[in-house]
């Protein structure tokens, strides 16, 4: 038998064997700790404990266990124990699984990842007379703050660089989201109901969001294999007398109770929700505050928005609930976000639906109408479909939101001057020359392109073919940021693009 592990004091290696594959894509670095071994005819039937350290501060465990000899009838189970207690047993189903604080592969419990002594439970039910079989076993640590390896999917959901489309504000009944019961009685919404909708509307991501809580990520550890085609990201809405802010990707723990420890103030709070590397942004800013949803509206004159990743420029909640028109309530949000950026911040504009009732339209919803699950969505480029390219993709500002159902829209943005070439979200220098840009459009035919400077709208062009590559007059100059729209033949929004800055 192998074992490796590895410390940040060193490498210990005994050697006795080498063989296995990994199957994670964390693989992609070396295990923390390799287990391997051959069994025999003999070991039928019995158990031994393969014992590995995990270190302090470890938030997950993944392993991957493989073993030759299936196709001539030998079986292997597995089961775990950390140093107090039992974490579950996968049987002979379960090869590859995590353990975390915050969830769990299905089999195996979630919970606090005590440092110490662990062990995997290896049970031979079968080998027959005179075989023999090399199993492996490949363990990885990571801590919280590893959003790469701390995610419900431990390999991309898809594979190759494109534009992915998702909702990034949603809730179920682990906080406040209601639905009709199977008999129909108000009763919590499963997060199962979210998801379905999420992949029947086409989506390739959501984030599901519930008030303050991460009771919800247990929900989705288990629900991910199920939902192989959709990329479950874990949030919560950080939600105060003050305001609130949906934080993607983190899964540790955050103070949220404004004037304790950690949270202090509410810029105390952003801070700390900004340093676990999660992406953050305040949500439906310029809604209506008041006794029937305190802190609904951003309140604090003093944010430090150097730690805000994003503004929700369109809240699906918001546009249906805000008295008025659902277009000037679009608009009075892009407006909000567009005069911060006239005051030099770099925030990324983005969208979600808010809905609290995934399956209102089987019959009256207990909580009113809901804007549906991938009725708005914010489309990002990113390198894969996996949590840390689509967050690194978000924090890019490569990104757009649709206010249309569906596939088939893009807009992107290129620009230039000298020698800098950027994409849209991207920074070009100060300097003498000239900038040139281009937008790109697909699907919107019938549309205007509408280029918005330094919060000017200064010029609109018809779209006339499926795929347009339109340039931009930027002849009058820039002094901190352009972004351009897709209008509807009607002038509303349809497309909404975030911005080249210069600095």
């Amino acid at each position: 038998m192998v074992v490796r592990f590895r410390t940040a004091q060193g490498i210990l290696l005994l050697w006795l064997a080498a063989f296995a594959a990994p199957v994670f894509a964390a693989a992609e670095r070396p295990a923390d700790v390799t287990l391997q071994g051959v069994i025999h005819d003999a070991d039928r039937a019995t158990t031994r404990d393969l014992p590995f350290v995990v270190p302090a501060g470890t938030a997950l465990v993944r392993v991957d266990f493989t073993y030759e000899g299936r196709d001539r009838g030998v079986t292997i189970t597995l089961g775990v124990a950390d140093p107090q207690r039992f974490r579950g047993w996968g049987g002979g189903t379960k090869y590859a699984f995590a353990i975390g604080d915050a969830f769990a592969t299905p089999s195996f419990l979630p919970g606090p990842i005590p440092a110490g002594r662990w062990r995997l439970m290896m049970t031979v039910p079968a080998i027959r007379t005179g075989d023999s079989a090399r199993w492996s076993a490949r363990i990885r640590f990571s801590t919280a703050s590893n959003l790469d390896e701390v995610a419900f999917a431990p390999a991309p959901i898809r594979a190759g660089p494109g534009w992915y489309r998702g909702d990034l504000h949603s809730h179920s009944g682990q906080s406040d989201a209601r639905c009709r019961s199977y008999a129909g009685r108000e009763a919590g919404c499963p997060p199962f109901y979210t998801f379905q909708e999420a992949a029947a509307h086409g989506l390739d991501f959501v984030a599901l969001t519930d008030h303050n809580v991460t009771s919800h990520f247990i929900d989705m550890g288990y629900l991910q294999p199920h939902f192989d085609t959709l990329l479950l990201m874990p949030g919560r809405e950080l939600t105060t007398r003050d305001g609130h802010a949906n934080l993607l990707g983190y899964m540790g723990a955050l103070e949220t109770d404004i004037g304790r420890p950690g949270a202090e103030t509410v810029n105390a709070m952003l801070a700390s929700a900004r340093a676990t590397g999660g992406f953050l942004t305040i949500n439906h800013p310029s809604r209506p505050t008041g006794e029937d949803c305190l802190g609904c509206g951003w309140a604090p004159r003093d944010t430090d928005y150097a730690n805000v990743d994003a503004i929700e420029v369109v809240n699906g909640g918001s546009t249906i609930e805000t008295p008025g028109d659902r277009e000037a309530a679009i608009v009075k949000q892009v407006r909000y976000w567009e005069a911060l950026l006239d005051r030099g911040y770099r925030l990324v504009g983005v969208a979600g639906s808010d809905n609290h009732d995934a399956i209102q339209y089987r019959g009256h919803s207990p909580i009113g109408l809901q804007a549906a699950i991938g009725s708005i969505a914010t489309v990002v480029h990113a390198d894969d479909l996996s949590q840390g390219a689509i967050l690194r993709g978000l924090r890019s500002g490569r990104a757009f939101v649709d206010l249309d159902e569906g596939r088939g829209r893009v807009l992107d943005m290129t620009a230039r001057r000298g020698n800098a070439t950027v994409a849209m979200g991207g920074t070009l220098p100060t300097g003498k020359e000239p900038i040139t840009a281009m937008a790109h459009v697909e699907g919107v035919v019938g549309g205007q392109v509408a280029l918005t400077v330094d919060g000017e709208r200064r010029a609109m062009t018809a779209i006339a073919s499926g795929t347009a590559d339109l340039p931009l007059d930027l002849h009058r100059g820039v002094r901190q940021w352009f972004r351009v729209d897709v209008l509807r033949p009607d002038g509303r929004f349809w497309l909404i693009g975030n911005p080249v800055y210069v600095r």
